[in-house]
């Protein structure tokens, strides 16, 4: 089990490299080479090979070795790394993930395209000549080899198992190198029984490794623990002939400042463990005041203090779920480069509000839908260059994603300067499909999302990229299963822009709780704009006039067929989501409460307007509300039945 939980972190760990290596490669394209771009490509590539050599993955330690070893020359300034380079490495990265993601599936590792791997090691070869390209197991320059060997004395750092770092497998790892002839354990730094720590590193290690290993080789095999440890390197045979790596017989390598593997910042585990620990003082002061039978002001003084604490517990818990949206951007100016040049358009992709932070549970569920959309753009929004010239725009497209929090939500806005939707091919081709009558009178938003119906597509032709109606309506399904909303805004001429809604977070929500008969119901309190009485409402209207302003209005016990006591008194909850607004109808208000989400069951979860249950305090269910499929269900219902909106004083 400990085997299996490495390789995944092998496997998040070299994903990342990758995505990295991608991001400087793009950058390559974009504003050219540099040093730190160059150095960040080599050093991916570098620690994915020493890491899938600890496990033998072969399949990737060979491959990585050669576009490693073109990547030294680069760095030596003996290649340039021209743009058919660059995309030669982009594909090599592509391969590098395909091996990758065939280790995430378990099982031997296979190569998952053979012809993909031939081709790339001879495009890879042109750039090293045949004999460096047939050798994947020798250096990757440097020194010299050596035909005797080495003396290997290695010293960790007494800290090196508190790190969960054990240096025997590494030492193991040299077999691959050559034979082991030797191998001690010195005890020089050992102490005394009664000064034994034993989670400290006292035992030093001297090793003969007999063959042809180069003195880069054998430091590679040390990389992951070289930070914290001493290595001292001598050669069996012919000192005189190699010339010390650093001007010594040593490499003492500079002491990690990271680390790479904590996925959630310390700072929020400290701030979580600080919440817990008022969360123990509280509680055992309110024991005191209990076991005493203390005054029950008293005893509820302590209580608001505690519950206080266990908000702060879930903010600060909810907050190690979260991740900036920058994950999933980042994965986009690749798409937008290969699309773009398949199409011969020109095309720049903008990137803005990539800190903003939603929950993790919610990152790659995005993706799929954002790569619709963008591919959309790309193929069917942005003109080519001749058309756009002719319209008098730049010859670069230009392509926006940006998010934002807004109303205890996450923004995520697609937007491009292309032509725009034509509402009037929109139309004919939903009269055409039966969507709707010829005579249908819709207004701009309801146009537009017709768009989403399954297999629509105004494409004149279809290619591999669009055009076969197949995406759009995943889009919308995949926003609402993660109880967001998806709008439109399109303008002819000017350029279309998607604007996605989502929350924050699936998991626990702050929410408003009303009752309809005996039926609770709890409201998101980020989307509750204000409450009144609306007990003079005509039961017949279905939008009111609230200041001067339409609203809207769903009555939540017909909407859900819920009976109800004939009662003088009403009361209407505004919301606000996105952009519209509306008021729901309910009998009376309880107020504020901390709801856990809770999935539907097969019975309700295809009910439009349901978002989730909760357990309330007596051990009762309440239904969540699903603002945002409420709007596009049952408002825009509410709307088509209203003839002129009543008052309300």
């Amino acid at each position: 089990m400990e085997l299996e939980q490495a390789k995944g972190t092998l496997v998040q760990e070299a994903r990342e490299l990758l995505a990295h290596m991608e991001a400087a490669l793009l950058e390559i394209e974009e504003a050219g080479a540099s040093d730190e771009r160059i150095n960040a490509i080599f050093r991916a590539a570098h620690t994915i090979k020493g890491s899938a050599g600890l496990f033998g993955l072969e399949l990737i330690v060979q491959f990585t070795h050669v576009m490693e070893s073109v990547l030294v020359r680069v760095r030596n300034g003996e290649l340039t790394i021209a743009p058919a380079l660059c995309s030669l490495l982009l594909a090599c990265g592509d391969y590098m993930a395909a091996l990758i993601d065939a280790l995430a599936a378990g099982g031997d590792l296979a190569d998952p395209d053979p012809a993909a791997r031939a081709r790339l090691l001879a495009e890879l070869g042109g750039h090293l000549g045949a004999a460096a390209a047939a050798a994947p197991a020798a250096s990757s320059g440097g020194t010299p080899a050596v035909a005797g060997g080495w003396r290997i004395v290695l010293r960790p750092s007494a800290e090196l198992l508190r790190q969960g770092l054990d240096p025997l497998p590494f030492i193991s790892y040299l077999e691959r190198h050559g034979e082991i002839a030797h191998r001690a354990v010195l005890a020089e730094r050992l102490p005394g029984v009664a000064d034994l720590d034993p989670e400290l590193c006292y035992l030093d290690f001297e090793i003969v490794l007999h063959g042809m290993a180069t003195r880069e080789t054998v430091l590679a095999a040390f990389e992951f623990i070289a930070d914290d440890c001493l290595i001292e390197l001598t050669p069996l045979l012919a000192a005189e002939a190699v010339a010390p790596a650093t001007g010594e017989s040593r490499a003492v390598v500079r002491q990690r400042g990271e680390q790479a593997l904590i996925k959630v910042e310390a700072r929020k585990l400290d701030q979580l463990i600080d919440a817990v620990g008022e969360m123990v003082i509280t509680t055992a002061g309110a024991r005191v005041l209990a076991a005493q039978g203390g005054d029950p002001a008293l005893l509820r003084e302590a209580l608001a203090e505690l519950e206080l604490v266990v908000e702060r517990i879930r903010d600060r818990s909810l907050d190690l779920r979260m991740t900036p949206i920058g994950e999933v951007f980042q994965r986009f100016p690749r798409v937008v480069r290969d699309v773009s040049k398949e199409l011969g358009k020109k095309i720049e992709l903008l990137i803005s509000g990539a800190e903003a932070e939603l929950d993790k549970s919610m990152v790659d569920k995005l993706s799929d839908p954002l790569m619709h959309i963008l591919r959309n753009a790309i193929d069917h929004g942005i003109e080519p260059t001749a058309e756009r010239l002719a319209a008098g725009k730049p010859e670069s497209g230009h392509i926006r994603l940006n998010a934002y929090h807004e109303s205890g939500s996450i923004v995520v806005e697609i937007s491009d300067d292309g032509r725009g939707l034509n509402r009037e091919r929109i139309r004919a081709k939903a009269v055409e499909k039966g969507l709707i009558a010829a005579d249908a009178t819709l207004g701009e938003a309801e146009t537009m999302a017709l768009i989403f119906a399954p297999g629509f597509s105004t494409a004149e032709q279809v290619t591999d990229i669009s055009g076969r109606g197949v995406g759009m309506d995943v889009v919308r399904q995949n926003i609402e299963q993660l109880r967001g909303s998806v709008q439109i805004d399109s303008r002819p001429g000017s350029g279309t822009t998607f604007r996605i809604q989502l929350p924050l977070t699936l998991a626990i929500i702050d929410g408003f709780q009303v009752m309809v008969g005996d039926a609770a119901f709890i409201l998101p309190l980020d989307l509750v704009e204000e409450c009144l009485d609306v007990s003079n409402r005509d039961a017949d209207c279905h939008i009111v006039s609230l200041r001067g302003d339409a609203l809207p209005v769903v009555d939540l016990a017909s909407a859900f067929a819920i009976d109800r006591q004939p009662s003088l008194r009403q009361s209407l909850v505004v919301v606000r989501y996105g952009r519209r607004r509306a008021g729901i109808l309910v009998d009376r208000f309880v107020g504020e409460m901390q709801a856990v989400i809770k999935p539907l069951g097969r019975l309700l979860r295809s009910v439009r307007g349901l978002g989730g249950s909760t357990i309330l305090g007596d051990g009762s269910v309440a239904l969540i509300l699903d603002i945002p499929n409420l709007f596009h269900g049952f408002v825009g219902a509410a709307a088509d039945k209203a003839a002129a909106p009543a008052s309300l004083s």
